[in-house]
């Protein structure tokens, strides 16, 4: 009997975690939403002019004469005084005129189409006379966006495939992934497109009902925001798609027809490319002036070199915003060991169809940057940032955490925690490091964020508490979900074992 009650008690807690880690989640993207200043990504000059005059001529966004500029708050034509100076606080910002009604001529900005407006039209909803309230708010927005498509995926996938969704973003996302969740750059909507949308399909293919529907239009949003933010997203979404498509094909009539899914959503990303060119800015280098042996050198150096670009989104030798806020080895050190750890234990449950997915994910994630490097006549370090293949790794790392039929990929309490350990220290310095690098500069490191501050948003809550408070709730989270996949995980290979075409209700329900 005390053994039932300490069940019951211990489900309770369970599924309250399960409530509370969406919140969590919120709080800690929050957190790194704040821990920056207006135009603290990379180009948010380009981005935040481009958000203003979405809409074309009104209040925010006026002509001026030329076609090629428009008159915009000075806020939001150069906001990055900081860019490129770590020991330059965000401070600079105060010479910068926020009241409204002042404007400054800028050519920097999505004028002409060159680029996807679907991210840009959904942000400008957000702008106001106040571009600090303007900019917070879309933050929030981004962030929301993120916790409630998760929270979809999560009550609507099968049981076993939560694991993945949990599991493709806790290793992925410290510190760069956070950074971009919680930024105006429009690579978060790529981040999020590609990421929810690869498992979206996965989980379309292996439900019937309601839950297929839903998938299904998850799916097609992912091609939205993917191929609407980013035209080079374009290209990641398809790769993402056939990885999902792969893991489920089956000789059936019925996937055939299930198969028009992914081919509506190649439909949108095709018509959405369109209204790009930024691949042929990519491609408008100077490869075509080489001989053929420098085209082969050249392809050889950046393929020895293109993995620093993989462990750029832990923050080795790139850093994070204008990529001029370094982290140390530590962060990267022990993001990278928790990835790889995890990922030798999830590469047990293995199956031809997953170790060829697996195959040819990694030559994408070598290819893409290579031979986009090599088409404009570039190196590795050159152009091509980590963020830019960020999402294609997020799906690769989910592809990893596949289990096929009668397979799960579980990992031990001690492993569990450890992991947890090492992403929360990673995750705790990283949101320090990048506080302190807007609110006095790197060069002034002390414990204490709120000592001799520069800079700071007009908010009641301080630097210490946004990072104390978001650290804490990251930390929370990682504890709630991460432990949640291993308990799912146990269920399971225990379901399996009596009957596997019918596991048990408390499996399906977690």
């Amino acid at each position: 009997m005390l053994t039932g009650v300490r069940s019951v008690l211990s489900r309770s807690h369970r599924r309250f975690g399960l409530i509370l880690a969406p919140f969590l989640v919120f709080a800690a993207l929050a957190a790194w939403s704040l821990a920056s200043p207006v135009g603290a990504s990379p180009d948010d000059d380009f981005h935040l002019t481009s958000i203003w005059c979405a809409t074309g001529d009104s209040e925010y966004c006026a002509p001026s004469g030329d076609e090629g500029t428009r008159l915009v708050p000075p806020a939001v034509a150069s906001p990055a005084c900081f860019a490129y100076d770590a020991d330059e606080s965000a401070g600079c910002q105060n010479h910068i005129d926020f009241t409204a009604g002042a404007t400054q001529e800028t050519g920097r900005g999505n004028f002409a189409g060159g680029y996807p407006v679907v991210y840009y039209g959904a942000m400008s909803m957000f702008v106001g006379n106040d571009v600090h309230a303007s900019v917070v708010t879309m933050r929030l927005v981004n962030i929301a966006l993120f916790v409630g498509i998760g929270v979809a995926l999560y009550l609507l996938l099968p049981a076993v495939r939560r694991q993945i969704l949990i599991w493709q973003w806790a290793l992925t996302t410290v510190p760069l992934g956070l950074f971009v969740l919680a930024s105006n750059n429009p690579s978060s909507w790529a981040l999020m497109g590609v990421g929810y949308g690869w498992l979206a399909l996965l989980g379309f293919y292996e439900s019937r009902g309601r839950r297929q529907i839903g998938l299904g239009a998850l799916y097609l949003l992912g091609a939205v925001m993917a191929s609407g933010s980013r035209s080079d997203a374009t290209v990641l979404f398809v790769v993402a798609t056939c990885a999902a498509v792969v893991l489920s094909a089956q000789r059936s009539r019925q996937f055939v027809w299930l198969s028009l899914l992914p081919v509506a959503g190649f439909a949108i990303c095709a018509l959405l490319f369109r209204a790009s060119r930024s691949a042929e800015a990519v491609a408008g280098g100077g490869a075509d002036q080489l001989g053929l042996g420098a085209i082969l050198q050249r392809i050889a150096y950046n393929l020895t070199e293109v993995p620093s670009i993989w462990t750029g989104i832990f923050g080795q030798s790139w850093g994070l915003g204008w990529l001029d806020t370094s982290m140390p080895a530590v962060v990267w050190a022990s993001c990278l060991a928790a990835l790889v750890g995890a990922g030798f234990v999830a590469a047990r449950a293995s199956s031809v169809r997953k170790s060829i997915v697996i195959g040819l994910g990694a030559m994408a994630l070598a290819l893409i940057p290579v031979t986009l490097l090599v088409l404009a006549g570039k190196d590795v370090g050159d152009d091509y940032q980590p963020r830019y293949l960020l999402p294609l790794i997020v799906v690769f790392v989910g592809a990893v955490f596949f289990a096929p039929v009668a397979q799960s990929v579980r990992l031990s309490r001690a492993q569990t925690w450890l992991i947890i350990a090492a992403l929360s220290g990673a995750q705790f310095i990283a949101l320090y490091l990048n506080t302190r690098r807007y609110v006095t500069g790197i060069d002034a490191l002390s414990p204490n964020l709120d000592a001799d501050r520069e800079w700071w948003w007009n908010l009641i809550i301080t630097p210490n508490v946004v990072w104390i408070a978001g650290s804490f709730c990251f930390a929370a989270a990682l504890a709630v979900l991460l432990n949640s996949t291993r308990l799912t995980a146990t269920l399971a290979l225990r379901a399996q074992a009596s009957d596997v075409s019918a596991p048990p209700r408390s499996v399906r329900g977690l």
